[in-house]
């Protein structure tokens, strides 16, 4: 079909579409209402528009009274041929010119852009954050003069959300009842394989190399061995934590854990009566598991499957990037951190420790260690007996006040170990 008889017939389809509309008997009353509140703004009590306004007024009510009859079907028929028509229009022109539409938005793109001041609009957006927070304020001012009204609001969309919820059931309901699962994971998984690959890579590609860009950017903009972004964002925090109280801060950390603590309590109210769904949490513990243990699995066995000499090399750059002296240095200040702790509060680790001692039932500790201990060494007794040798040796080389790890009352434990009873540092 020729272009020029698509464009006809998507003119005639428009024109049926908007006249469907204007037939609409609500439509009909705003166009005519809107006519008359002009005729009226337009007399301003001149006596000869009055005298032209009146019949004026009257063919108005007449046209806005009259029935004139259409069909909702009908509208849907002709918009549904203006959409083809349209997509058609389309499709022949890329036939005949892929680039025509291109062009043309090209051009309109670049009128716009040429005519259009973007400073004038920043400046524009800039100087009127206090005439919107001045607005704002005169909204809240009268709005919450009246709570009804805003509670009539909120049960609305509370309203709109049940509403949504239902629609959402019902349009699932079909695929539930007539679509096999063969065919709902065919439909729902073409939807993946029709995912260019290479594309996807590319866009990859192109965000890892903006990411390296900016970071890179901002190294070389920075100052005094910082980079810029952690210059801003210091600038940003300093000027943003003193603004927060502290106090309010720490009661809504408190508020946000007891809420937390709150949905468990009311999930476990609601798990009481319904013991079937706990039965079901946790006979799947096993099969959900397992698909993480299988993945973990097969990453390891990728790696053993790399050229021992690339994965050698691999291995060993990344043991030299580890930042060792900071290890240390962590591990020094949480021991630090403990010590001054322990200086300022001496009883602080041993009357918290023995609070949670008091209230754990030793007889149930007891019972478990009975079970549980033995079952561990029977279980893991040919692996433990394979690398006891060693663990052995290990220890004794420890506790040998001559030994190379000897130190400031190292003697002294040695023989301490040695007094117990039933053992001696020979028989380590």
């Amino acid at each position: 079909m020729k272009t020029d008889d698509l464009q006809a017939r998507i003119e005639e389809a428009e024109s049926r579409v908007i006249g469907g509309v204007l037939r609409k008997a609500g439509v009909r009353r705003l166009v005519f209402s809107v006519g008359q509140n002009l005729v009226d703004g337009w007399v301003q009590d001149k006596p000869f528009r009055k005298r032209i306004a009146g019949p004026v007024r009257w063919l108005l009510e007449k046209a806005k009274g009259r029935r004139v009859g259409t069909e909702a079907s009908g509208m849907a028929y002709d918009l549904g041929t203006l959409v083809t028509l349209w997509a058609q229009k389309v499709n022949a022109d890329h036939k005949d010119d892929a680039g025509l539409h291109a062009r043309s938005r090209s051009e309109a793109f670049k009128g716009f852009i040429e005519t259009t001041d973007f400073g004038e609009i920043a400046e524009m957006l800039e100087n009127s954050g206090e005439r919107m927070v001045k607005s704002v304020e005169a909204i809240n001012e009268h709005l919450w003069k009246y709570p009804a009204k805003i509670a009539s609001v909120l049960a609305a969309l509370l309203a709109s959300l049940n509403t949504s919820i239902r629609a959402s059931r019902e349009a699932m309901r079909p695929i539930e009842k007539n679509v096999a699962p063969d065919l709902l994971a065919d439909m729902m998984l073409s939807l993946m394989k029709g995912v260019r690959g290479r594309d996807a890579g590319d866009l990859v590609n192109a965000s890892c190399e903006m990411l390296r860009r900016l970071h890179t950017g901002s190294l070389l903009l920075g100052r005094g061995g910082k980079p810029l972004f952690q210059i801003h964002l210091s600038e940003l925090l300093k000027e943003c934590i003193p603004a927060i109280n502290p106090e309010i801060l720490g009661k809504a950390r408190i508020a946000l854990a007891e809420d937390r603590e709150a949905a468990t309590h009311a999930l476990a109210d609601a798990l009481i009566g319904n013991p079937g769904h706990v039965i079901s949490y946790v006979s799947s513990l096993g099969s959900v598991k397992n698909p993480s243990i299988r993945a973990a699995s097969r990453r390891m066995r990728i790696i053993g499957d790399i050229d021992q000499e690339d994965l050698s090399k691999a291995a060993a750059k990344a043991a030299g990037d580890i930042d060792t002296y900071e290890i240390a240095g962590l591990v020094n200040d949480f021991l630090n951190l403990l010590n001054r702790l322990h200086e300022s509060n001496p009883d602080l680790f041993t009357s918290t420790a023995s609070s949670i001692a008091d209230s754990i039932d030793g007889q149930e500790v007891r019972k478990a260690a009975d079970w549980i201990i033995p079952g561990v060494i029977e279980a893991f007794g040919p692996v433990l007996s394979e690398i006891m040798p060693s663990l052995m040796k290990g220890v004794r080389e420890m506790i040998d006040p001559q030994g190379r790890f000897g130190s400031y009352g190292h003697e002294e434990a040695s023989m301490q170990l040695k007094a117990v009873p039933g053992s001696t540092g020979s028989e380590l």
